[in-house]
């Protein structure tokens, strides 16, 4: 095969799990209150351990937006010289935050049991 007819780059198996853990993540650090979208990818990144890139976090913040689960109002920041773009949590998305933090509880310990178990291998 040439180099003009490789197949296309598969995302990384990290990158995958990441981006289908990034809303999750993003509801939740709205949980302790309003949040603008460069310290919510800071908090991603130091907190939660999640590589979420720049050019990722406003896509999905605005498709939570459109689903009803935060909305965006615009406010001064701390030192009160510039607008920034602060996202809250509504009553939707503290509902969608609770029941996809409850699955993940589920979904995270049968993995977990699953991947931790002991294998007979004289069984075979």
């Amino acid at each position: 095969m040439t180099s003009l007819t490789k197949p296309p780059q598969e995302p990384s198996r990290r990158s995958q799990l990441l981006k289908g853990l990034a809303e999750l993540a993003v509801l939740s650090s709205m949980r302790d209150g309003p949040q603008y979208g460069l310290s919510i990818l800071d908090r991603l990144k130091d907190q939660a351990g999640l590589d979420v890139a720049e050019g990722s976090i406003y896509p999905l913040l605005h498709r939570l937006e459109r689903a009803g689960s935060i909305k965006a109002e615009w406010r001064l920041d701390e030192e009160g010289t510039r607008p920034r773009k602060y996202y809250v949590l509504t009553a939707s998305g503290h509902r969608e935050l609770d029941a996809a933090t409850d699955e993940w509880g589920r979904i995270s310990q049968a993995l977990n049991s699953f991947l931790n178990r002991t294998v007979d291998h004289d069984r075979n």
